[in-house]
């Protein structure tokens, strides 16, 4: 299967996002004493693009993050599951002036990070390409059965020069689909 240029750009990108939207384990409690835990509701562990871009879009009606004369490049998910839903989310955006912004989106809601990542040179329509939710909808025995072969429950997901790039990944191996981004259609 051959992919589209930029794989190894995307690639990149996917593995620097990932370490750096990492979750941190949690601590053990202290025996005999100490801080007691609290437990408090857990904010939804995954959600689809189409509710991490509805959350965009109130944060920049609210004036709190200014994507306005940005243009999208680049998505990627991490821990997407079947039903589309991923633990994070980033956004590889371009500014008016050329410059390269990264947004990510998890438990914390929209944040600007500090990434010295590239992003590919064409522009990524949203409108003009399936939801990952859709994706996965019309792809997903393809995903799962490979998915299944390697003992994974998610996936990761990468948007960008007109396809996307799935790839299942454990310890038992690594797997890769391209699809076009407007139908859906694999890629090989």
């Amino acid at each position: 299967m051959r992919a589209p240029g930029g794989v190894l750009a995307l690639l990149v990108a996917a593995f620097v996002f990932c370490t750096t939207c990492g979750c941190l384990g949690a601590s053990t409690s202290p025996t005999g004493g100490g801080i007691t835990p609290v437990d408090l509701p857990e904010p939804p562990g995954s959600s689809t693009f189409a509710e991490a871009l509805a959350e965009l879009d109130l944060l920049g009606a609210e004036g709190n993050l200014n994507v306005t004369g940005t243009t999208v490049h680049q998505v990627l998910g991490t821990g997407v599951d079947l039903d589309g839903r991923a633990t994070s989310w980033a956004l590889g955006l371009r500014d008016g002036d050329g410059g390269v912004r990264w947004l990510t989106f998890g438990r914390t809601g929209w944040k600007e990070i500090s990434l010295r990542a590239p992003v590919p040179a064409e522009e990524v329509v949203l409108a003009d390409a399936l939801s990952p939710a859709d994706l996965f909808g019309g792809q997903g025995e393809t995903i799962s059965a490979a998915m299944t072969r390697l003992g994974a429950d998610t996936v990761d997901l990468a948007l960008a020069e007109g396809a996307y790039v799935v790839t299942v990944r454990t310890d038992a191996g690594m797997e890769t689909f391209v699809f076009r981004a407007d139908t859906g259609e694999a890629i090989v």
